[in-house]
């Protein structure tokens, strides 16, 4: 299972322009639709041929093939831009991605709307929890857990009628408490960041995600796939 969990999972967050306001961190994790369509015609130009979460999670746990040189595209956080920029560019190039939702910005200016939320699942999208309020779950005690995971869950099942099972932690991070209460939440996998190594014992809910920056072109992003 480790040897199969080596597919490149791309992580965005802002489908936007930039604006006078942005700092460095926010222009960072804002990327611009311009930008972002380059990397993703830059990715089939490359030979690259993108594949959903749950194809990858499939693969990473059964064994079940994938086409030659898979990459798996990703959003999170929810911000508006992702429905109205980004999702445009997806079906354009006829691309697939999941997006990651917390659900405390549901319905409130500049972040999806739970319509928006249904739309992405039934344009084909796939749908993953992000948490309620994008809080750490490694500083999470008692209710949190049932705040933090199974409500968001919950709720966002509501939304698109059916059931969802994809996790991603907040910043990354987290720990082996946490690993636990994801499993027990009813999630089949959770992703992190590259930064750290899979757990041994659970590497389904440890999978490696490459947070991409607004300061790589096509160039920079296809030679940080193949580092």
């Amino acid at each position: 299972m480790l040897a199969r969990a080596t597919v490149p999972v791309l992580c965005y967050h802002q489908i936007r322009d930039f604006t006078p306001d942005d700092g460095p961190e926010a222009r960072s994790l804002t990327c611009p639709p311009t930008l972002l369509e380059r990397h993703l015609r830059a990715l089939t130009e490359a030979g690259m041929q993108p594949v959903t979460s749950p194809q990858l999670v499939d693969h990473v746990q059964f064994g079940t093939p994938l086409p030659p040189r898979p990459v798996t595209i990703s959003f999170d956080d929810a911000s508006e831009g992702q429905f109205t920029n980004a999702l445009p560019i997806l079906q354009r190039l006829s691309m697939s991605a999941t997006f990651f939702v917390m659900t405390v910005v549901l319905d409130k200016p500049k972040w999806l709307s739970r319509d928006q939320v249904r739309l992405l699942d039934r344009a084909g999208m796939t749908i993953g929890v992000h948490t309620w309020d994008h809080h750490p779950v490694t500083k999470y005690t008692g209710a949190d857990w049932a705040i933090q995971l199974q409500q968001p869950k919950a709720e966002l099942e509501q939304i698109v009628g059916h059931g969802l099972d994809l996790f991603a932690y907040p910043y990354g991070a987290w720990n082996a408490e946490a690993l636990e209460n994801v499993q027990e939440a009813g999630y089949r996998t959770a992703f992190q960041l590259s930064d750290k190594p899979l757990d041994p014992q659970r590497p389904l809910f440890t999978l490696r995600r490459l947070l991409i920056s607004s300061s790589w072109d096509e160039q920079d992003l296809l030679a940080r796939l193949q580092a």
